[in-house]
Order: C-alpha cells, then structure tokens, then sequence
C-alpha cells in the first residue's frame, strides 16, 4: 500500500506541474516577474521566472494528498523538509524580484538549512553535536549555491534534482520513512512535469527561487540520508549522489582564482559550458550530465546498501579519478565568450 502511495504521489507531482506550469508563466507575464538577456546568460529573450514557485506548488500539494493517504501522524523529518524549502523559496523569490545583498542572503541560506536540523537528524562527523550540525549547515548553504551556480542552461537543474530526488526517496522508504519519501518524490515528480516546458526550449525558467529550493531539497535530503546512515563503509553515499554540483562549484572557484577573476560574478565558464563547447550542442550537454547524475546516483544507492570497503574504495576512487581527469581536460577548452551565445 505504502508503495502504490508513494507511485501515485510521483505521478500527481508531475501532473500538478504540467498543468500549473503554464499559469505561472502567464502569471510571471502579466506582472512582470521575467529574467531579462544578459551578456553572461545563454537566452536570448525575456523568460518568465516563476518556475519555481509552480514546482514547490505542485510538490506540496502532492505531498499533502499522500500524508493524508498514508494515514499516518505527520512526519516531522517530512515537515522539516518542506519547512525550510518554504524559506528557500521565499529568499529566492525575493532576490529574483528584488536582489539581495548577499551576506543577507547567505544568512537567509543558513535558517534555511538549521530548520532540517530541528528535526534532531543531525550527521555525526564526530566533531560532537554543536559542530556537527554547524558542518551539515555550512555543507546545505554550499550546495545551496552549487546548484544556483549550475542553473544555467535549460533541464539542467531540474533533472538533476528529479534523478537526485528519486534516490533519496528509495534510501527513505527503504529504512520506512515513507512519509520523507513521499515528499522527496513529490519534488522528483514536479521537477520532471516543469521540463516540459523547460527542456529543450525554456518558456519558464526555475530562477533563484527555484534553484535555492532544489538546492536545499537535495543537501537536507543528503544531510537526513547521513543522519540515519549508520557510521560505516555505505556513509559516503548520499555525498556521491551530489558530486556532479560540488565538482561544478570547485572547478568554476578554481579556475577563477587562477585566472584572477571574482568568484561570485556570474559566467559562461562552467563545466556544462565548456561541455557544450566541445559537443557544440547544449541539449546532448545536458542529458550527458543527466545520465552522469543518473550514474552517480546509482553509485551512491550501490555503496549504501552494500556496506563494503571493496565497493565503497572503488567507486569513490573512479569517480574521484574521472572528475579530476575532466577537470583538467575542461579547463584546457575555452569558456564561452559573454558577447558569443550558442543557438537555442
């Protein structure tokens, strides 16, 4: 029963989102509430930029209605879960709007990600409780970050998070948290309905709002997921599941030191750009960085259910081996020019 539920909230999250995402892009129209063409951008054309608010919409929603299916007392990991993707949100909503200066903004990242926190799922890294949880908060702000840097090119956050999500929520139910499952399923789903219109050509995009959500969604999903784990060889899971944003977020700050750039202005210099530089197509880019994520997921679910030293060694040293390898590789191809956009 608990399975069909969650299917069936999967499935209503997708279908919520293809049907709301056209109002909010009609909506973001009417009032405004559109993403201008900049030189560091790829589009060409005023988008709407309500994207994220229509998927946070249609998960909550579909969560609801599974909690209310479950018949079971609320889920405080779920709860917590959704709280601080509210507040995400919001802080998201409001910098698309109306900027923010960023050390507010960084303050408003870190109440977001204490929130998943109060629900006592605090990973041990064994530095004792109070800096345990201020390393999990500092790790959620980061990849908090990493995916707003990575929303850059159509699909690319959204199916990451989709994939990413889904498993996160075959780690919950399979320890019996089928309420947090059904929430990260619900985000998953909703993620998949908005690439409707999102993927190849954008007529909405996620913008900040949508980024910072997802972001947080993933990183308090990893920190719950490191939190029930036990201390063994499968703890480096939920982290494999995320490497494709951390390594982005490394390889755009240190080629920008290198090269003497600031590391908070914007650019066409990340991996995905360069990526697609060398393939000379941006929608192949982006399903070759889903189907990595697709991987990496996969590796990251083999390594916790298998508790293995042999296993956890060697797909952690692959991977680690294969992005240093395209880091370096990457580096050597020519970022985009902000004056050149490629064909959409």
């Amino acid at each position: 029963m608990d399975i069909i539920v969650l299917a069936i909230t999967f499935a209503a999250a997708l279908g919520l989102s293809a049907v709301l995402t056209p109002v909010g892009i009609r909506v973001a129209w009417r009032i405004g509430y559109l993403d201008r063409p900049e030189a560091r951008k790829l589009h060409t054309s005023a988008t709407a930029l309500l994207g994220g608010a229509v998927v946070f919409t249609a998960a909550f929603a579909a969560w609801l209605g599974a909690h209310l299916a479950l018949h079971r007392p609320a889920d405080s990991e779920a709860s917590f879960l959704l709280g601080g993707a509210l507040v995400a949100l919001g802080l998201g909503l409001w910098d698309d709007r109306r900027g923010m200066n960023p050390i507010v903004k960084l303050v408003g990242q870190g109440a977001a990600a204490a929130i998943v926190l109060a629900s006592g799922a605090v990973p041990a890294f064994g530095l004792g409780v109070p800096w345990d949880g201020a390393v999990a908060v500092v790790g959620i702000v980061a990849l908090m970050n990493a995916v707003n840097f990575l929303d850059n090119m159509n699909g690319m956050v959204a199916g990451l998070a989709a994939i990413a999500m889904a498993g996160f929520a075959w780690l919950s139910a399979g320890r019996g948290a089928f309420g947090l499952a059904a929430a990260q399923l619900a985000v998953s789903g909703a993620c998949v309905g908005f690439l409707r219109y999102n993927f190849p050509r954008a007529q909405v995009f996620l913008g900040d709002a949508g980024s910072l959500f997802l972001g947080y969604s993933l990183g308090a999903s990893a920190t719950l997921a490191l939190g029930a784990a036990p201390r063994d060889w499968g703890w480096p899971g939920p982290l494999l599941i995320l490497a494709y944003p951390a390594f982005d977020m490394i390889f755009v700050v240190i080629n920008r030191l290198r090269e003497g750039r600031k590391v908070y202005v914007g650019g066409k210099d990340h991996s995905n750009h360069r990526i697609a530089r060398v393939l000379k197509c941006q929608k192949t880019t982006v399903v070759l960085i889903w189907a990595s994520g697709a991987a990496l997921c996969a590796s990251g679910l083999a390594v916790l259910s298998l508790h293995q030293q042999a296993a956890t060694l060697l797909l952690s040293g692959l991977w680690t081996a294969l992005f240093l390898w395209a880091g370096l590789k990457l580096s050597s191809v020519p970022s985009l020019p902000s004056e050149a956009t490629p064909p959409r």
